[in-house]
């Protein structure tokens, strides 16, 4: 049964007029190590792990954040002023690099997650620190760019075999919504536009979004909240049990009048039930729509994820075996 759905797929996914999709991995940040995983606990090997893996499932993409966590990984502050990186950071980032170009996988880099959780404090200093990085205030997100972000993307400059793109922030709706702007999505605009031009003249050959999320990610872009900033290509994220990415069809028109190419960097599964059969389903769908609409890329979250609360998102199980969905990404994938 197994060998005949996969025959099928591969048929459907060479059939005339079929679109070769990128599939790749958001993995965001190694299990148990958020917020350390480049910096204190950094482990070659964690990443070996998950770069061969990528291959295995079919992927050419790895996801990955940079500056995650309550203290923004990798960034060395006096208070809310930005000093520069931490040189030990900088030379995980480079290894890391080095180790995607041996797994032949490219790198797609976050450098900031939008979401604000209820759980962190509002009014301390690393609220304060993402305020004013993005609203510029005292001329902190200047620094920021210059001594955090500049360096960054240089890395990304230097090794254009390995970088497939960074994305500014992750779900720019998350600081949106926490008002890490006093003007809103005005000055989410702003920030993203200013990002853009800063990192386009330093690093030219590095491809440029801010991604789109929460259940608003597909209405965002088609009102017009991501067009004019100078990004290279429109990113959202989706999770529906029904594989299917909301207004596709409309996306798609969009997309094309504006000559931006359509990149699905987050799907999964909405239900958080740990249904390997599931997982699969959605991850089908999700690959066939993204290819029926012509986007560049799709990628799943996430590879890895043995906690309790995203068990149900891993497409490999704790003692390596690969779950059914790995079945579909590889064949799905080119």
């Amino acid at each position: 049964m197994k060998r005949a759905l996969l025959a099928v797929l591969l048929l459907l996914a060479l059939a005339p007029g079929a679109h070769a999709l990128e599939v790749g991995f958001n993995q965001g940040w190694v299990i148990h190590k958020w917020g350390r995983d480049l910096s204190t606990d950094f482990d070659p090997a964690d990443w070996r792990r998950l770069l061969r893996r990528t291959r295995e499932a079919g992927g050419t993409v790895l996801r990955v954040w940079l500056c995650e966590g309550l203290a923004k990984e990798g960034v060395v502050w006096d208070g809310t002023r930005p000093l520069g990186t931490d040189p030990a950071f900088e030379r995980n980032v480079q290894t890391l690099i080095d180790l995607a170009r041996a797994e032949r996988v490219r790198l797609f880099w976050t450098l900031f997650d939008g979401n604000w959780p209820a759980s962190w404090p509002r009014g301390g200093v690393e609220h304060w620190r993402h305020y004013n990085v993005l609203s510029n205030k005292y001329g902190e997100g200047d620094l920021f760019k210059a001594r955090v972000l500049g360096p960054l993307v240089d890395l990304m400059e230097a090794s254009p075999d390995v970088t497939w793109g960074l994305d500014l922030m992750n779900e720019v709706q998350g600081s949106v919504k926490t008002w890490m702007w006093s003007d809103g999505w005005r000055g989410a605009r702003r920030w993203v536009a200013d990002w853009t031009a800063f990192t386009h003249a330093r690093a030219p050959g590095v491809r440029v979004t801010a991604s789109s999320g929460h259940h608003t990610s597909a209405d965002d872009i088609l009102a017009g909240r991501f067009d004019g900033l100078g990004l290279d290509f429109y990113d959202l994220h989706v999770y529906a049990d029904d594989g299917r990415i909301p207004r596709g069809d409309a996306l798609a028109r969009y997309a094309r009048a504006r000559r931006r190419p359509l990149v699905l960097g987050e799907f999964g599964q909405k239900s958080t039930r740990n249904d390997p059969a599931l997982q699969a389903r959605v991850t089908r769908a999700f690959l066939q729509d993204a290819a029926r609409l012509r986007f560049r890329a799709a990628l799943a979250w996430r590879l890895e994820d043995f906690q309790s609360n995203g068990r149900h998102f891993s497409f490999f199980e704790e003692d390596g075996t690969p779950r059914p969905a790995v079945g579909i990404t590889r064949a799905l994938g080119r």
